[in-house]
């Protein structure tokens, strides 16, 4: 009976969390021609609109959470409090990228500055010193590759959803979908305080998903991709499965986030292949890849959301599976991202 009273209040939490979302949206829509918050079409060379957008997806994310988190109570779990803290600052330095364009290395500032706070806050991976785990030195070197690890992981995956964030409704469709998720793997775990934050960044994500699907009326903008991004890391290490051991079940999260990781790393080889600057924006991304190869983008974004959802499940099945079993597995997902790779960026100019 309470699981489902538990189960009652997340369809609330849900519920209300889409619909402040949707309001929010709507009455950014209007405000951002007044701020200045507008994505100008032609500002670079991979922009493709041809009216100005509104970049206020990160706003309307990091206001929709925040009256969540004081409705819900959340703020007061140490574990949520620390994200907030953490996920507010990234916000803060993507909404000023939005309004004034940070060069690549105060972006990466920003990135590090609200990954230190998470980990100082006390939210940080912890593998590399369990027994359970493959390696360890059992030395303070252990300590060492923990926090290195933590900062290398929410660095990443915040560019990944950052870089990801070039056609309509991609990389907000790839956080809802890691969210609802994370929500559905932490029922089965008890994880309370992490169903109630899926539920809400879920809720956040759809209520998006109205205004920036194909066509978009509204960009998540730097704030809202790189928030969103660091979110999502910051859930895959508070997630704690009750089953598997920590030698199957490591690599969980880089195969729920396949799709922006794979991404990711495609533009960044390819671009370092072709000595192009990693950071600067370009159509070479794997929707724009398959675009080329007749597949509408719309349509390679719903591909590329059901790939996600795929290797989600996969990594979920992994935990249940025999250490060995499970790494093979994780493997040929590997061998088919590399495989992936070499056909798309095969020819490319």
């Amino acid at each position: 009976m309470e699981q489902f009273q538990q189960l009652d209040y997340v369809m609330l939490i849900l519920l209300v969390s889409i619909i402040l979302s949707v309001i929010l949206s709507w009455f950014s829509l209007r405000i951002a021609p007044d701020v200045g918050l507008m994505d100008i079409p032609g500002s670079a060379d991979h922009k493709n609109h041809t009216s100005s957008v509104p970049l206020t997806g990160g706003v309307v994310l990091i206001d929709t959470m925040i009256v969540m988190m004081l409705i819900t109570g959340l703020w007061k779990t140490p574990d949520v409090w620390a994200i907030l803290v953490a996920g507010l600052t990234i916000g803060v330095f993507g909404l000023l990228d939005d309004f004034i364009h940070l060069s690549p290395t105060k972006k990466l500032i920003g990135q590090l500055v609200g990954s230190v706070i998470l980990i100082y806050l006390g939210v940080q991976v912890n593998i590399f010193d369990s027994p359970e785990f493959f390696y360890r030195t059992e030395s303070t070197l252990d300590m060492w590759l923990n926090l290195g690890f933590t900062v290398l992981w929410l660095v990443t995956l915040t560019n990944a959803f950052n870089f990801i964030d070039s056609s309509d409704g991609l990389a907000v469709g790839l956080s809802g979908l890691s969210a609802a998720f994370f929500l559905v793997i932490s029922l089965t775990t008890g994880q309370t305080t992490l169903i109630f934050f899926c539920a809400i960044l879920l809720g956040i994500c759809i209520g998006l998903y109205f205004f920036n699907s194909h066509p978009a009326s509204l960009f998540l903008g730097d704030s809202g991709a790189q928030t969103l991004g660091f979110l999502m890391a910051a859930i895959a290490i508070i997630y704690n499965p009750n089953t598997g051991i920590q030698s199957s079940t490591w690599f969980v999260p880089i195969l729920i986030f396949y799709v922006p990781l794979f991404d990711l790393m495609l533009v960044v080889i390819s671009r370092l292949r072709r000595n192009k600057r990693i950071h600067k924006a370009s159509r070479d991304h794997t929707y724009h890849r398959l675009a080329d190869r007749g597949i509408p983008i719309h349509h390679s974004v719903l591909i590329m959301h059901g790939v996600s959802l795929i290797m989600s499940m996969v990594g979920y099945l992994c935990l249940n599976l025999p250490i060995l079993f499970a790494n093979i597995v994780f493997c040929l997902a590997l061998s088919l991202g590399v495989a992936a790779f070499l056909e798309l960026d095969k020819d490319y100019p």
